[in-house]
């Protein structure tokens, strides 16, 4: 018999390790690395953009046959007679040894064997840990032993009931035992259950959990989460596009590197701490022409060497510090190189978006991506808050430091947009008051939260312009290019106040054939990519949800959005990097006019465009 399967490129999200991924009616704990097979199961990748800037001795390991699971809850109920069963190992060995994993069923004749479910609910704590809840106690909570009678917890049999009233919350909702005891589930969700965290993760060795803000060390307490609920893991993934020169111009790479200007300038460039292209930028252009290398080429080359030396004089990085946005910072110019690129991994077509719709001054240029190389490479993850006070357990579940983390390759297609730097500026000047009203709370949270280090992204307006721009694209070209909008991702590029660029790259997600059609670069070409964004742009203007969308001040995970909801402006979650948050269609279209709100609302970068 065939074992449950996921696609590969679900093992660093949603399935990586830590998750719960259920497969065929089946619910399944991803075991930490230390649990995988060896051997020709596990694929070395190289990417100099990740590899170079990881602690001496990471590698980057894609698991080709299989990695470890565990049947994660044990806690099982048939939905013909209500019986709980625990199916410990024990019961898979013996249940149909000719099934490497057995599909658990009901014991009692009367059910012919039905299918048992996996139990709803589990229990988590902010230390990422993940456990059974303790039905027996849930049952036993309130009731008392003279009216109940003495029970053993070892020969206890439960029941998981369900009354149908109350319109099938969790007060119709019970948990029964055969001694008379019962309690529903009424406020499981409220508050902390009634058990300490054993800093334990399903069919690994306990870690330990002491929660440092409890004044007497004790462990974390923890919370109800239904097993399909994405707090329960929220993966930190670090990914790069593999941006290496063509062969034919390593020589004058080499030889940049090897000019004596270009090694003094290191050496100041180390002592300084920084690649800072104010100061670097003119003489490292000017080396770069002397050898026949691009500006963008030459400045890559420079500051990869400055991060490869500093990380070689501190031992190198722990994957959990580095920083997505160095790496993002890197790939734009090369991304926006004017006269294209053509190499094994990366081949790139620019041209000038024209005036129709008077796209060409507000983008700089988009660009045809025939060809990219993407390597994603899974970090760690939290569970409940992914903030910087919780801890974040690494891929080996908090056993030794890893020596590998687990990663996967993308070959696919995409459509760069660079923005207008002249429009950019031009649009904040115009807008100041107003934009800053509109975005300001959003990105207050955020940095709060800490999401900007996590994501690696500028917390500014600018950010939420272009980021939004992005999912209104990703669904006007799941439209029109036949791609799935999963299938479809992006990538926000977007500097700081002092340093203001912005472009953003929309990209084939998939890892299978689905990635490289060559549907999606049809529609980069100038003729085409105009139709796209005035139809993507016009689309912002109105929502089914409005004028409740367009005029909420806070919306969707923590308050961050504004104008965006599922009818307008989010994705799946595989498409955005960015939890679905820091969105607001009005600054891409908004009219400048007061709303039902009585605010004013800023005049949108786009605006132009659908003007007559």
């Amino acid at each position: 018999m065939s074992k449950p399967s996921i696609r590969s490129g679900q093992l660093i999200a949603p399935f990586g390790v830590g998750s719960l991924c259920e497969v065929d009616g089946q619910s399944f704990f991803v075991r930490g690395t230390g649990r995988w097979n060896r051997g020709r199961n596990l694929e070395d990748l190289e990417l100099r953009a990740l590899t170079s800037r990881l602690r001496a001795g990471v590698t980057l390991k894609r698991p080709v046959y299989s990695v470890a699971v565990s049947r994660f809850p044990r806690w099982h109920f048939c939905p013909a007679c209500r019986t709980m069963v625990f199916w410990d190992a024990q019961r898979d060995q013996v249940a149909q040894p000719s099934d490497p994993i057995p599909k658990p069923t009901c014991g009692d004749p009367k059910c012919r064997r039905q299918r048992l479910v996996p139990m709803r609910f589990v229990a988590t704590c902010d230390g990422g840990h993940l456990d059974e809840i303790d039905w027996y106690f849930w049952a036993h909570r309130r009731s008392q032993r003279a009216q109940s009678g003495s029970c053993d917890r070892r020969t206890a049999q439960l029941s998981f009931l369900v009354t149908g009233q109350s319109g099938g919350d969790f007060s119709s909702m019970e948990i029964s035992c055969n001694c008379g005891a019962r309690s529903s589930l009424e406020g499981i969700s409220e508050g902390p259950l009634p058990q300490r965290c054993t800093g334990r993760q399903p069919n690994e060795a306990p870690m330990g959990c002491v929660d440092p803000s409890d004044p007497q060390g004790r462990a974390y307490s923890l919370h109800m989460e239904p097993r399909g609920s994405s707090a329960l893991h929220y993966a930190s993934i670090i990914s790069a596009l593999d941006i290496s020169v063509d062969p034919t111009q390593s020589d004058a790479i080499a030889a940049l590197k090897a000019d004596p200007t270009f090694r003094s300038l290191l050496g100041v460039a180390i002592n300084l701490g920084r690649a800072d292209n104010a100061i670097f930028g003119g003489q490292i252009t000017a080396l770069g022409e002397a050898v026949g290398v691009s500006a963008e080429l030459a400045w890559q080359a420079f500051d990869a060497e400055v991060s490869r030396q500093q990380s070689n004089d501190s031992g190198g990085l722990g994957a959990e510090d580095i920083r997505q946005s160095d790496i993002l910072g890197d790939e734009f110019p090369v991304l926006a190189d004017d006269t294209g690129i053509t190499s094994r991994t990366l081949v790139t077509r620019p041209s000038r978006p024209g005036a129709r719709y008077r796209l060409g001054t507000l983008l700089e240029k988009v660009v045809q991506v025939e060809r990219l190389r993407e390597v994603r490479a899974f970090r760690g993850f939290q569970r409940r808050k992914p903030t910087d006070e919780n801890p974040m357990i690494s891929p080996s579940l908090g056993q030794p430091a890893p020596i590998w983390l687990p990663a996967i390759e993308v070959i696919g297609e995409g459509i760069f947009v660079e923005f207008s730097r002249t429009a950019l500026g031009a649009w904040l000047d115009d807008n100041r008051e107003a934009i800053a009203a509109f975005t300001a709370p959003q990105l207050q949270s955020a940095e709060t939260l800490g999401l900007p280090g996590r994501f690696g992204f500028e917390a500014n307006p600018v950010f939420v312009m272009v980021h939004t721009f992005a999912h209104l694209l990703i669904n006007q070209l799941s439209f029109d290019c036949g791609y799935s909008s999963t299938s479809l991702r992006e990538r926000i590029y977007c500097g700081p106040a002092n340093d203001l660029y912005a472009g953003v790259l929309i990209y084939t997600a998939d890892s299978d054939s689905e990635g490289s059609m060559g549907g999606l670069v049809e529609l980069g070409s100038a003729g085409r990519f105009a139709e796209v964004a005035y139809r993507a742009v016009s689309r912002s203007e109105w929502c089914s949800g409005d004028p409740v969308c367009r005029e909420l001040e806070a919306q969707g995970i923590d308050g961050l959005n504004r104008a965006a909801c599922h009818a307008c402006s989010l994705v799946a979650e595989t498409s955005c990097t960015f939890s679905n948050v820091l969105l607001d269609r009005v600054l891409i279209s908004g009219n400048g006019q007061l709303n039902g709100r009585n605010v004013r609302e800023p005049i949108g970068y786009f605006r132009p465009m659908l003007e007559p």
